[in-house]
């Protein structure tokens, strides 16, 4: 991959992260965030791949703007659907838990204004101002099969040491994901060649599956985190009894949802690495 090449992939990540940032503002709907923070996704993992030979690149990193306006974002969005799960949950309660929501909704309504201020500032140009001088002249394919095996290493070591908390497993996550993105940048027989090692006698569809349930676990994980304790205590008796209830099965939820995945990493990817 030459400069060029690599010039052209960025600039088509920016000017969708633009197009979509633009379209968050000003209803805020929680699928445009989702499209923002996806194309930043891969923009950031586009990125970290770049940063592996760091004699010829160095390491490129987004503008602080452009990574708080994700952040940002990404609150927002995760107060959004936390509002529509427990529409869902107490659905056939007598009433909905109608202070929590109000307190999910004024907590939204703190962030809205941060997003809009940090949308003026321009960041999609000002992080491909400060990015695009850090592009490197060459992008050797070599160097992305030392990335693959370097993701894979991480994973593998998670796995092996058997402490599967949180972290690690959103760890493990965000390290698939990276190969999944920066996969799609080749075409033809580069692609073959490479998904061979990135799948490790996989197919696509495997991982996006296994994608797909540690992402629902993260999101299980996040639900429950919004239930804070120190929220609950503020609420009404009605609201407050209810939530615990709800809070109490997303727990159970969370512990098989993790016992299932760690079974799946255990049984399923070891074996595959240890062939390596």
């Amino acid at each position: 991959m030459n400069q060029e090449q690599i010039k052209h992939i960025t600039d088509t990540y920016y000017r969708k992260l633009n197009k979509h940032f633009k379209h968050i503002l000003p209803g805020f709907d929680a699928e445009k965030i989702h499209q923002h923070r996806v194309e930043y996704k891969r923009l950031r993992a586009f990125f970290r791949m770049m940063s592996q030979e760091h004699e010829t690149a160095g390491k490129i990193t987004i503008a602080k703007n452009l990574k708080k306006a994700y952040s940002i974002a990404g609150s927002i969005r995760d107060l959004q659907l936390q509002q529509h799960r427990i529409r869902e949950t107490t659905k056939q309660e007598p009433k909905k838990p109608q202070a929590y929501l109000s307190l999910l909704q004024k907590e939204i309504d703190k962030l809205k204004p941060e997003l809009s201020e940090i949308f003026l500032k321009k960041p999609v140009t000002e992080s491909k101002n400060k990015t695009d001088s850090s592009i490197p002249g060459e992008f050797p394919l070599n160097i992305f099969r030392n990335f693959v095996q370097q993701k894979w290493a991480a994973v593998y070591a998670i796995i092996v040491s058997g402490h599967f908390s949180d972290d690690n497993l959103h760890a493990i996550r965000k390290g698939i994901k990276d190969l999944f993105y920066n996969l799609k940048i080749y075409e033809g027989v580069e692609h073959a060649s490479l998904s061979l090692s990135i799948w490790k006698g996989k197919d696509e569809q495997y991982f996006n599956k296994l994608l797909d349930e540690l992402g629902s676990f993260q999101d299980k994980c996040t639900a429950i985190d919004l239930l804070k304790s120190y929220w609950l205590n503020n609420l009404n008796k009605y609201n407050r009894e209810l939530l615990e209830r709800v809070k109490k099965e997303w727990i159970k939820d969370k512990l098989t949802m993790k016992q299932r995945l760690v079974k799946k990493l255990k049984t399923d990817v070891i074996p595959q690495q240890a062939a390596q």
